[in-house]
């Protein structure tokens, strides 16, 4: 599930501009929208059901969410951060404070931990490069969420977890390439506010 050719330059340029918009803001800024952001996640959480919450740290710019993943934490929801094992992409149980180890790209993993299939979370909080007005999401390039969840795209297929984006307002633009592969998010958390994009496609939303 690497990226089409033909939209590979496309992708490309768009991603590299939006990385450099988000490693550009200033930081005083930057803690202003993690602070709303981490608020927004809190009370979008806050109304929601279910046990096992998948998260990110920041890295390369992404917006922080330890703050709320904190809060979460001691709500009774348990915390998971992805871990790449080998060009598969699993989820480990994680407490604030314990051990990260980096990974070949240089983003934090639990060194320690639980694994929990992607199959069995009940929430996904994704980091994103840009998400599009109707739920496309641009990632780093690698494919690792796209084959994670890629069985929410199999007919009569349990739906599996609710797939939410997370990202800074600046990261949303009005369409992105979408291929056949591409597993569409049902909700996106900003500072700004909460969109859905399951009632747009017919569906019920994120509950």
């Amino acid at each position: 599930m690497s990226e089409d050719t033909s939209t590979q330059p496309a992708k490309r340029a768009l991603r590299e501009m939006l990385l450099a918009q988000r490693l550009a803001l200033p930081e005083a800024r930057r803690r202003v929208l993690d602070r709303q952001l981490c608020a927004q996640v809190l009370g979008f959480m806050a109304e929601r059901p279910g046990v096992r919450v998948a998260a990110f740290l920041p890295f390369r710019g992404e917006p922080d969410l330890r703050p709320a993943l904190h809060v979460l934490q001691e709500a009774g929801r348990d915390i998971h951060l992805p871990v790449l094992v080998d060009a598969a992409m699993e989820f480990r149980r994680w407490e604030s404070g314990e051990a990260l180890v980096a990974n070949r790209f240089g983003i934090p993993e639990p060194a320690h931990g639980r694994l929990c299939a992607p199959e069995q979370l009940d929430w996904v909080l994704m980091p994103l490069v840009a998400f599009s007005t109707t739920g496309t999401r641009l990632g780093m390039g690698g494919g690792f969420y796209d084959r994670s969840f890629a069985f929410r795209l199999q007919p009569g297929r349990p739906p599996g977890p609710t797939l939410v984006g997370v990202a800074y307002g600046l990261q949303e633009v009005n369409s992105l390439p979408a291929q056949h592969w591409d597993v569409p998010l049902d909700a996106i958390i900003t500072d700004y506010g909460v969109r859905e994009f399951r009632t747009q496609r017919g569906l019920p939303p994120a509950s």
